[in-house]
């Protein structure tokens, strides 16, 4: 008992309650939901599928992939987390598959790989990463130092709450009783970027 009281305790010790400029620009964004999903500001057009709100998730995920990739200490650990970064972009652009689709098929025709003669290619390629990403992880054995910073880094609470948060009102925003294209856009966009802040403190911290 001793040894998990210890640990709970240090729990509570290792939570940062600073914020930084992004966790700001985070909190300004949550709060700024509800009215954008009110009044649908500046256009619901902006909330769209390859609209500019999905076009700056992206990039927030790519430069968060880049400091991941940049990080020198525990390397093995956020390449690995910027592969996982680089797979959450292939997810949002479904491997870009909306450009392929206004390239090649009539505007009648379903959006889907099925539709392209090899179209099954990509599919293949995206379980060729995935399983990269298991390989590279068994590889160099990530789980060592991510309990190693499970353990003994801080927990930068507010951008994780945040995380947290709003990958509960994505998902609640897809449901038929909000069916909110806007409020699920949004609620992505300020996920990413805590996601984003939290690469940029943890690089920081060395165990």
């Amino acid at each position: 008992m001793s040894t998990i009281g210890n640990f709970c305790l240090n729990l509570w010790r290792r939570i940062d309650w600073k914020f930084n400029f992004m966790t700001f620009v985070e909190v300004a964004l949550l709060l700024a939901i509800y009215p954008l999903v009110r009044w649908q500001w500046p256009d619901a057009a902006y909330y769209v599928e390859d609209g500019w709100v999905e076009n700056i998730q992206l990039a927030v995920l790519l430069i968060a992939a880049i400091i991941a990739f940049c990080t020198h200490h525990e390397h093995n650990m956020f390449v690995f987390i910027g592969l996982v970064l680089m797979f959450m972009i292939l997810r949002e652009t479904n491997m870009f598959r909306g450009y392929f689709c206004m390239a090649y098929l009539n505007p009648q025709d379903l959006c889907r790989w099925e539709e392209f003669a090899y179209g099954y290619l990509a599919k293949g390629a995206r379980l060729v990463f995935v399983a990269y990403m298991l390989y590279y992880f068994l590889r160099h054995k990530i789980w060592q130092p991510m309990i190693k910073y499970i353990i003994k880094a801080p927990i930068f609470i507010w951008d994780i709450s945040i995380v947290g948060l709003m990958i509960v009102g994505g998902t609640a925003a897809e449901f038929q009783c909000i069916d909110s294209e806007v409020m699920e856009e949004c609620c992505e966009l300020a996920c990413y970027l805590a996601l984003a802040n939290c690469v940029w403190r943890y690089r920081q911290v060395k165990i």
